[in-house]
């Protein structure tokens, strides 16, 4: 009888570990998809989808090189502060779930960010092996708890 009250307090004990969790986690992982993303577009210029970006216009291309900045492949870094500002916010949280959303912490991020879809599609779009990872990641979250609950 002990040892299943122990199981049954363990296992409560887990879940409201796990609820109070939720969100940091998320965010947590969230912050890594962006530097995922961050570092596919700033090493090698190209989608989510596996394709390079558009290329800068000819006219921009040369403002960039003119002072400094390499104009290989679009990158969507000049001064940093756009991708300093692109952090995770919980938009919707339950008991079950807790989504986040990529965006710019201030309007002039957001803006940008706006730009650069009109233009280039959602940069911030994570691909497929990005996806594979998160989820990945959020596997071995739930893993945790259920070792924890096991007592593995």
């Amino acid at each position: 009888m002990s040892t299943i009250r122990g199981f049954l307090d363990n296992l409560r004990r887990v879940k409201a570990e796990m609820i109070a969790n939720r969100e940091a986690e998320a965010l947590t992982i969230a912050l890594d998809q962006i530097a995922l993303v961050k570092l596919r577009i700033q090493q090698r210029g190209i989608d989510s989808s596996g394709s390079p970006f558009t290329p800068y216009s000819p006219t921009y291309a040369r403002e960039r090189a003119q002072k400094g900045y390499q104009v290989g492949f679009v990158d969507f870094t000049r001064t940093g502060r756009m991708w300093a500002n692109v952090q995770p916010f919980v938009v919707q949280s339950s008991v079950f779930s807790a989504t986040v959303e990529m965006k710019g912490a201030d309007e002039k991020t957001r803006a940008m960010l706006s730009g650069h879809e009109n233009k280039r599609g959602n940069i911030l779009a994570p691909s497929d092996a990005e996806r594979a990872l998160i989820s990945q990641a959020n596997r071995a979250r739930i893993m945790r708890y259920l070792n924890q609950i096991l007592g593995t």
